[in-house]
């Protein structure tokens, strides 16, 4: 609970200075953007700044270089099946939203391969980036992640001509490409590298 308290405190405060800017920008860049595909980018970049918290990404305060690594498929399953089971859970779980809102919000990711790809790089890049902050680089959280992001595309699949033709989130011209969720991740890690630190001393 503690954990998940923390997660919370974490995203909410780099979600103070992060959503007004996003709103502005889009304001700004996609006038002809509609109310509901902004708050789906909005509700992306708030996860993000989840994940970030939830993996423990390095901060401006706990920067430093101390690898650690696993590359030994389910090494860990024997030693401690249950807590291994649980975290393998939560890895899942922590890609599904990955895996659902990006195929709706960018038409370069609407195919399994594509959305299994892009979250196998995502969880790539949390995994290099956790070799900056101590944490365990784990074969297994790169397999799980994937499936994750699996998992929500077939949600997001499920449910596309609902939300995406209602709410006219398949219209072209309003897609940034690949270049947008790379730009969006990039902005949520730099946000909570700064954020992090002082969300704990304030709140946590």
């Amino acid at each position: 609970m503690l954990r998940m308290y923390t997660i919370g405190v974490e995203s909410a405060a780099a979600s103070v200075l992060l959503l007004p800017a996003m709103w502005a920008a889009l304001e700004g860049c996609r006038k002809n953007m509609t109310a509901v595909r902004r708050l789906m980018l909005m509700m992306m970049a708030v996860y993000l700044c989840g994940v970030c918290s939830a993996t423990g990404l390095p901060t401006m305060e706990r920067m430093r270089f101390a690898p650690r690594f696993n590359f030994i498929p389910l090494a860990d399953f024997t030693e401690e099946p249950v807590a291994y089971l649980m975290n393998t859970v939560l890895n899942i779980l922590l890609f599904v939203p990955f895996g659902f809102f990006a195929p709706l919000l960018w038409r370069k990711l609407r195919s399994a391969v594509r959305t299994a790809g892009a979250g196998l790089c995502l969880s790539l890049f949390v995994e290099t980036a956790q070799m900056f902050s101590g944490r365990l680089t784990d074969i297994d959280d790169l397999v799980v992640n994937t499936a994750g992001a699996l998992i929500g595309y077939w949600l997001a699949k499920f449910v596309y001509k609902k939300i995406a033709v209602r709410w006219q989130l398949h219209l072209q011209g309003q897609d940034s490409g690949l270049a947008g969720l790379v730009g969006m991740v990039m902005v949520c890690v730099t946000v909570m590298y700064f954020v992090r630190p002082l969300a704990a001393r304030l709140f946590c």
